[in-house]
């Protein structure tokens, strides 16, 4: 179904702060939307009763985390490993830069 996802990012695009969230949140969209998991971000999905809808809606949530976490320097993920969904990754990083 999907290939593993990766950010593309180089090391120095990752997100290191407010200095760069800008332009590492644009990258970040476009990434996510290529990938169709913009939105995981966009809004809050409701988890499907489907049991084959559940399968994929987790399969899409884990390789949506994966990229967040990959996509940010190592000091950024204790504030977003913890979070349950993407959207509550996303919107932590919004609050804090």
């Amino acid at each position: 179904m999907f290939e593993m996802a990766t950010t593309g990012l180089r090391d120095q695009d990752r997100l290191d702060g407010a200095s760069n969230y800008v332009i590492w949140k644009a990258r970040m969209s476009f990434l996510l939307d290529e990938y169709g998991l913009k939105p995981y971000i966009d809004a809050v999905v409701s988890i499907p009763t489907d049991a084959n809808q559940f399968n994929e809606y987790q399969k899409e949530m884990e390789m949506e985390k994966r990229m967040i976490l990959d996509s940010v320097q190592d000091h950024i993920v204790s504030h977003i490993a913890g979070q349950g969904t993407t959207k509550e990754m996303w919107d932590t990083l919004s609050t804090l830069y």
